[in-house]
């Protein structure tokens, strides 16, 4: 039987991932959830004011805290983040380890192994499935930068561990999500890598960005529709034609609005 979580639920996440969760009105409203991860550097804090500004009907939105700290010398230097410094560790990231590429920037898909056992194995499954009688399919994953990017690899190896396990022991009818809105990520090894024979993921995918963007280009899309059964761009018009920024305006918002009314309700 399925039921709306409470905060209670949620405690059993101890210190290991941090949430910040918006209910809509009335909470028992509930028809789907949706899953926030910021971008590299940022925080749950802010992606949970996104959440609240949007304020999607139905959607119980949980903005989720990326599991590591980013080091101080890799944040801006300013005094904004002097100052948070001085209060406890503000900037975090999805990734297991920091690498930097050939170019000497951070590698893009730095792994992201610690974070997938968390939120498949402590939120999804054992909240949201196991206590709360939730599936795979009425989960939406929403994602920036980094976080977009391990959107992609946590839909990829959540459709490959059900793949080798017939059984699926999570109580699901399905592995694969009701979508996945990311904003500006790269395309994981998780989502490359996999067998040329493998079947398609069913999770449908909306990917926005600059239009002068690398997420939003022929070869990403391409790219992505070898893995993905449905997969729509949005390509945004910016004076920074690789401007890859949440979304600041209606037209904008537009597609991703779209995009989400268009995922069945329970």
């Amino acid at each position: 039987m399925t039921r709306v979580p409470t905060d209670a639920d949620f405690k059993s996440l101890g210190s290991d991932l941090t949430v910040s969760l918006h209910f809509p009105d009335p909470p028992a409203s509930t028809t789907s959830i949706m899953l926030l991860f910021h971008g590299l550097g940022d925080a749950e804090s802010a992606f949970a004011a996104f959440a609240r500004a949007v304020n999607l009907p139905g959607v119980l939105a949980i903005a989720i805290r990326g599991p590591s700290v980013l080091p101080p010398s890799l944040v801006a230097d300013d005094q904004e983040t002097a100052a948070t410094f001085g209060q406890g560790p503000q900037h975090f990231h999805w990734g297991d380890d920091l690498r930097l590429d050939g170019a000497g920037q951070l590698d893009d898909d730095p792994g992201f192994d610690r974070a997938v056992q968390l939120v498949d194995g402590k939120l999804i499954q054992d909240v949201l499935i196991k206590k709360c009688g939730w599936r795979y399919d009425d989960v939406l994953l929403f994602g920036f930068g980094q976080g977009g990017t391990f959107a992609l690899a946590l839909a990829a190896r959540v459709a490959a561990r059900a793949a080798s396990d017939s059984s699926d022991s999570s109580g699901s009818r399905t592995a694969d999500f009701k979508g996945i809105v990311a904003i500006g990520p790269a395309v994981p090894s998780a989502v490359t890598g996999a067998p040329t024979a493998a079947p398609r993921f069913a999770t449908p995918l909306l990917v926005c960005g600059a239009a002068g963007g690398e997420a939003v280009s022929g070869e990403t899309k391409e790219l992505l529709r070898r893995r993905f059964t449905f997969v729509e761009m949005a390509a945004w018009k910016r004076a920074n034609d690789e401007d890859n920024g949440m979304p600041r305006n209606r037209a904008e918002m537009l597609p991703i609005m779209q995009f989400i009314a268009k995922r069945p309700q329970r």
